[in-house]
């Protein structure tokens, strides 16, 4: 793991010092959805940027999904969440954003 920043980079995770894609903190003039509108930012993760660093700068993508794969929290499949397909059992994208993190597998409609 690369060195922990010693300053607030807007543009960079408090946890692991990575960019952290955020679209508002970008320099750029389109300041459109982020990707983080789309996952579960859970508190306890938020828990561990160090208190002098909180709301100072966004985390990255790679924390926020390490973390929902160390805690997996069930997703409550609901009727329309899957099809079969070739005896498959296929999710929908609805499901995948309910339960808030890619799990690596390449799922059809994965929208991470």
């Amino acid at each position: 793991m690369p060195p922990l920043p010693t300053s607030v980079e807007p543009g960079r995770c408090p946890l692991c010092g990575q960019p952290n894609d955020c679209q508002l903190c970008t320099t750029t003039a389109y300041k459109g959805p982020c990707w983080c509108a789309q996952v579960e930012i859970p508190e306890a993760l938020l828990a561990q940027v160090p208190p002098d660093q909180r709301n100072q700068a966004c985390l990255c993508r790679t924390c926020v999904t390490a973390w929902h794969r160390d805690h997996p929290a069930p997703a409550t499949i609901q009727p329309g969440d899957f099809s079969f397909e070739n005896g498959l059992m296929v999710f929908t994208a609805a499901y995948h954003l309910r339960r808030g993190y890619c799990c690596g597998s390449g799922c059809r409609h994965c929208p991470y």
